[in-house]
């Protein structure tokens, strides 16, 4: 039977020796026997390796084992650190694209990515520069991302009840350090194989003693799990915002569908603005009421009707485990999804920035 989490802290020490440096962005973990890049299974060939070869070493310390996948702007190798005797995940920003604007971000991405050290984040162990060749590694872990997850199987209620207090208190850790995640998404939560989730990929991460950082009107984020107040440019983004994100991912973790659904990025963007999520136990009756509660609470349009803190989610979500374990059921299905919705216009003052 499932038994409730220990919501409490888990500081993870990395191993020593390993130095952050001139840093860069953190990247999703990989399996070895396949890649999850960015949510996207990627197999990894055979023989051939894009850019380094396997043998190569980045810094005289990292060996090239084999390819793993590439993105738009880098390339992910398995590597042993040789200073420690370990596998890593090696993520090189690919020459062509680091204009200084992107490095200096990835940057300032990592210096977030520094300050967090919890058991369920993706560890950071070292970053710099080789040469032109901009890098950093990160911890390797075998399992797969949330989003590959949902479209395996259903999950059953403790599951999805575990998952989710593991991203409340990876929330909880790094709000509490002043990071904002701003890209809370099933492809940005990886399930190990000992089932502890992490969240990944602070590559939106916000500081909240650096305000301004990004231009009044500019929309960063996945429209599908979007906050209003992004939607809107607004730049008093919270912690508020994160919680909103993880509400959309409860709604999909217990209905089997996205609370607002439409084929264009910008209307899908207003729907989250303008209407209100069907109530998750309409598309599935067996869910305890209080769990839709706490969704629907989460998926509040103004940032203050939502929960005040990640600790407080994390309150609500342990008063959940009785319901969840007597009749644990299977209720998040995947369904037909129903017809997609119809968005108006954006108002006065609304955009995309």
């Amino acid at each position: 039977m499932e038994t409730p989490p220990d919501a409490t802290f888990h500081p993870v020490t990395p191993p020593p020796a390993l130095s952050l440096g001139e840093t860069l962005r953190p990247v999703t973990p990989m399996s070895p026997h396949g890649t999850m890049l960015q949510g996207i299974v990627v197999p990894a060939p055979s023989s051939v390796v894009r850019g380094l070869v396997p043998g190569q070493t980045v810094a005289q310390r990292y060996r090239v084992e084999r390819w793993l996948g590439a993105g738009g702007s880098s390339t992910v190798y398995e590597a042993t650190d040789l200073h420690q005797d370990m596998r890593v995940a090696l993520k090189v920003l690919a020459v062509p694209h680091a204009d200084a604007a992107m490095v200096a971000r990835f940057r300032q991405e990592v210096e977030h990515a520094r300050a967090l050290e919890h058991v369920n984040i993706l560890r950071v162990f070292d970053a710099g520069v080789d040469g032109e060749r901009h890098f950093l590694t990160v911890e390797l872990l075998d399992g797969v991302d949330l989003r590959q997850r949902l479209l395996e199987r259903r999950a059953t209620l403790a599951e999805a009840l575990r998952w989710l207090t593991h991203a409340t208190v990876a929330l909880e850790h790094a709000h509490g350090r002043g990071v904002l995640h701003r890209d809370v998404k099933p492809a940005n939560l990886f399930i190990t194989r000992t089932g502890v989730l992490k969240l990944m990929d602070f590559g939106l991460a916000k500081s909240t003693h650096v305000m301004g950082t990004t231009a009044q009107g500019a929309v960063l984020g996945t429209p599908e799990y979007m906050a209003p107040e992004q939607v809107t440019g607004n730049p008093a983004v919270s912690p508020a915002t994160d919680l909103y994100a993880l509400g959309v991912v409860a709604y999909e973790l217990f209905t089997g569908q996205l609370p607002f659904r439409h084929p264009e990025p910008v209307p899908l963007m207003f729907l989250h603005v303008q209407e209100r999520p069907v109530p998750p136990r309409t598309l599935r009756p067996a869910l305890p009421e209080p769990f839709e509660r706490v969704v629907l609470r989460l998926l509040e349009k103004r940032p203050d009707d939502r929960y005040r803190s990640a600790a407080e989610l994390r309150t609500a979500l342990a008063k959940l485990w009785p319901h969840a374990l007597n009749g644990d059921a299977s209720v998040a299905a995947r369904a037909p999804a129903p017809p997609l919705a119809r968005a108006r216009a954006p108002g006065p003052g609304g955009g995309t920035g």
